[in-house]
């Protein structure tokens, strides 16, 4: 059986056991899927809850039946740093990494980024994550802060790791001096890679540098291969903590 249509929405929509859709979702449900009168719907809220609920039958509600219980999340949040790459490879990761599990990502200005993201790019990046939460079934839209520079991410966030060509350690190793209590912070550059002075800013303030092989990877690839190690790792060890 086919798995019913998933619709994320603001909490703000739900009221006394209805989500009141807007006139964009409306016409998505109703136009594009094609969906009728009392078909069911997953319902969203992006925040952790998810319900089971049916079309209304003057399309411009869902009535909520009953909370469903599903576990889609990561045991850790992984946050991911990431340098403001070009539009379309910066679009593909934020799409990949939510279907990963990521919590929340923050991008990065360094000295190689090109891309000065506008309030419309921002509407559209939230869209994606929407979208892409949507359809990986998550709990969370992951959340998208505001760029930050070098300097500020490694003063406004804790210790974490970074991608770096030359460093000694491949990622696989680090994963178990990982504290899986905490927060996970990975730092991927943008395509022409981070300069020197970058890394070493970086590193002087207590980040550990890892590599993912002796070959040179684009960002998108850094970054999508970093994130399905480490949601993999965590994924893992929370099954083989449960079996003990």
């Amino acid at each position: 059986m086919r798995s019913p249509q998933r619709l994320v929405v603001s909490p703000s929509q739900i009221q006394d056991r209805q989500v009141w859709l807007t006139p964009e979702q409306v016409h998505y449900l109703r136009h594009v899927l094609r969906l009728k009168d009392n078909d069911v719907i997953s319902i969203l809220d992006g925040q952790g809850q998810r319900w089971r609920g049916t079309l209304g039958v003057n399309g411009q509600t869902v009535e909520l039946l009953e909370a469903e219980q599903q576990k889609t999340e990561l045991s850790v949040e992984i946050i991911l740093c990431l340098a403001l790459l070009k539009v379309a490879n910066f679009e593909q990761v934020l799409q990949q990494a939510t279907e990963l599990g990521v919590k929340r990502i923050i991008p990065i200005q360094t000295a190689r980024s090109l891309l000065q993201p506008s309030a419309n790019k921002y509407q559209r990046w939230q869209r994606i994550l929407q979208e892409a939460a949507e359809q990986s079934e998550r709990l969370y839209v992951p959340t998208l802060s505001d760029p930050l520079s070098v300097a500020e991410m490694v003063s406004l966030t804790p210790k974490g790791y970074i991608a770096s060509l030359n460093a000694s350690q491949l990622l696989w190793d680090c994963l178990p001096q990982m504290d899986l209590s905490q927060p996970i912070y990975l730092a991927i550059g943008p395509e022409g890679g981070w300069t020197a002075s970058e890394v070493e800013q970086v590193l002087a303030a207590g980040w550990q540098a890892f590599s993912l092989g002796q070959r040179t990877l684009r960002a998108v690839t850094a970054a999508i291969a970093s994130l399905t190690l480490v949601s993999h790792y965590t994924e893992r060890h929370c099954a083989t903590a449960q079996q003990h």
